[in-house]
């Protein structure tokens, strides 16, 4: 009995010191240095005789911030990157500015791996975990496979499907949409039945995201014989993406909806489909047409979907409130403005927590001191002719 509970001990002073062990583990971080001069990063990594990490980002970025603290603080990621790269974050001042015309930096967060050099071996973009991050370093380490390296043999002609499928996964990881879009559409030319052949789908299922696209258009026009071939989910949930993120992105976006070339087609396209959820897109395509035009009639249509009794419950609450966000911020037109105060009250008076109620009411007195603001305005103006 004394020998067990000896060994028992034993164990569980092992399990005790391994789990302190870990915890002390955790406290390494990727040695990151801030915003130092690019001819410095140059000399150290010659010095050290290792590659480069560059990091863009901001302290304003929530992505940017979750990769500084949740993943470069990861014992695996830092002593794979502290091993091979110096590394540099840049997140304010000329010397920023400067990298990202130089590399081509847009958005961010954006990583870059370089050569001792400064010459771009890899790109990657977004918020991603540590095993994403991990996967992508290491690839941008493959010199047969990285992004510059794939961007070559592309440009060699190199198009077989498995070859365009990673080197579109490569792009995208990069946030290098107009060039991913570009390789895209070069590799569907040609009859547009291509799409039915099994290595040309993934090609167009994954990547194509162009909602107006003439492969769009066939596979939704003739989506029961691709219910057939690649199954009703699969091809469904396509559509559903485009639509749906093209819908919020209309109605929610900086510039008129109607001066965009496709949004007319798009509309007239819903408005003939038995598509099950084109009315529900038509709530966000039939006001959206009329932003930053016509205010009054936005608000017109806005009543309309809700006479109709398309949006309901949550999705209808949401759905006013993103309104009312859209004309505090861009609203220029006094007579419009009775919507969004009415739609202000409708939603107070609905709301189902104080937290909503505040946040209505707070709205609420927004809009309606912008309206009075609209007043002064028309006052100035009147003394000043």
């Amino acid at each position: 009995m004394l020998r067990k509970l000896l060994l028992l001990s034993s164990a569980l002073l092992v399990l005790i010191a391994g789990g302190f062990q870990h915890l002390k583990a955790q406290n390494r971080k990727v040695d990151l240095k801030e915003n130092l001069p690019f001819t410095e990063v140059l000399k150290m990594a010659k010095e050290k005789k290792k590659l480069i990490f560059l990091d863009f980002g901001s302290i304003t970025c929530k992505p940017c911030m979750y990769i500084k603290k949740e993943v470069l603080t990861l014992d695996s990621v830092a002593d794979f990157i502290n091993e091979r790269f110096v590394s540099v974050d840049y997140n304010v001042g000329a010397e920023k500015d400067r990298l990202r015309k130089l590399y081509s930096v847009v958005g961010e967060p954006v990583l870059l791996i370089l050569d001792q050099n400064g010459v771009l071996m890899h790109r990657m973009a977004g918020k991603m975990e540590g095993n994403q991050l991990m996967q992508r370093f290491k690839q941008g380490l493959d010199v047969n496979n990285n992004f510059v390296a794939l961007t070559a043999s592309y440009n060699k002609g190199t198009r077989d499907a498995g070859f365009v499928l990673k080197y579109l996964e490569t792009l995208f990881n990069a946030s290098e949409t107009e060039t991913m879009n570009k390789v895209v559409k070069e590799y569907l030319q040609g009859p547009v039945e291509r799409i039915k052949e099994p290595g040309v789908w993934s090609v167009f299922y994954k990547y194509d995201q162009d909602i107006a696209s003439r492969e769009m258009m066939y596979m939704f026009d003739n989506r029961e014989e691709f219910y057939k071939l690649f199954g009703k989910d699969k091809v469904d949930s396509k559509i559903n993406k485009l639509y749906s993120e093209k819908s919020i992105f209309y109605l929610y976006g900086h510039k008129p909806p109607i001066d965009d070339p496709k949004f007319r087609v798009l509309l007239d396209y819903l408005r003939k489909t038995d598509y099950p959820r084109a009315s529900e897109w038509l709530c966000y395509f039939v006001p959206a047409q009329y932003k930053y035009k016509d205010w009054n009639k936005l608000g017109q249509e806005v009543d309309n979907i809700y006479s109709f009794n398309v949006l309901k419950g949550k999705s209808g609450a949401s759905f006013k409130d993103m309104m009312l966000t859209q004309y505090m911020m861009y609203c220029d037109d006094l007579k419009a403005m009775k919507y969004p105060i009415r739609w202000s009250e409708e939603l107070l008076n609905t709301a189902g927590t104080d937290a909503e109620k505040k946040r209505y009411a707070a709205s609420r007195a927004s809009l309606l001191e912008k309206e009075k603001n609209f007043d002064k305005e028309k006052l100035n103006w009147t003394d000043m002719n």
